[in-house]
């Protein structure tokens, strides 16, 4: 009996350790202006998630939307995910944001980048200037350090009246061009924490 009680918790041990040993850093891709900034992050293979800490470099408060790209280990574009919450995250603070990758057959060789798509704060909004298929292309190359998002900052009179919009049907089209020449796609679109939204793109 104690030998199976300890096989079993031997057993439970590796296994454990097997899991932790998937956990990877993600690669950050920096955006210029840097008004937020990712610090760094876990790629989390069991569940595909990503934990990455989030920083506010603004005067006031923003909402933040996020945008995941994986790679396998030879640079193939898998997919991508973009997160946004309704949660504001106050000036010169920090937050650690978690998100489920919606990219399907993740493996613990896929190198994950993630970086901020878009900000918005009473008075400017900030927002990446290149396409679908531009943005997969320096995400690519962000674990050389060879790659800076540009962000296009421009004037807003308030807050957002909808601080996450669901665009489904453009996010959809932004799913087609960044899978170009890839193959078929899957692709997912679903509100988060009432008024957040998550957009999935798989491709194949």
């Amino acid at each position: 009996m104690k030998g199976r009680v300890l096989a079993a918790a031997l057993a439970a041990a590796v296994a454990g350790s097997a899991a932790h040993a998937q956990d990877r850093p993600v690669h950050v891709i920096d955006t210029d202006p840097a008004r937020v900034a990712v610090d760094g992050g876990t790629f989390f293979l069991a569940g595909s998630q990503v934990a990455v800490s989030v920083r506010n470099r603004v005067g006031e408060p923003v909402l933040v939307t996020l945008r995941a790209w994986a790679f396998d280990q030879d640079g193939r574009f898998k997919g991508s995910t973009t997160y946004c919450t309704p949660e504001w995250l106050d000036r010169g603070t920090r937050r650690l944001t978690t998100l489920s990758l919606e990219t399907g057959g993740l493996q613990a060789s896929d190198r994950v980048v993630v970086g901020v798509f878009r900000a918005a704060a009473a008075r400017r909004r900030w927002q990446v200037v290149a396409g679908p298929e531009g943005l997969v292309a320096q995400a690519r190359d962000a674990g050389a350090g060879r790659a800076r998002l540009r962000m296009e900052e421009r004037p807003a009179s308030g807050p957002p009246s909808t601080p996450c919009p669901c665009g489904c049907e453009q996010a959809a089209a932004s799913c087609d061009a960044q899978c170009a020449g890839a193959g078929a796609r899957a692709f997912t679109c679903a509100p988060v924490m009432l008024d957040g939204c998550s957009a999935g793109c798989t491709c194949t």
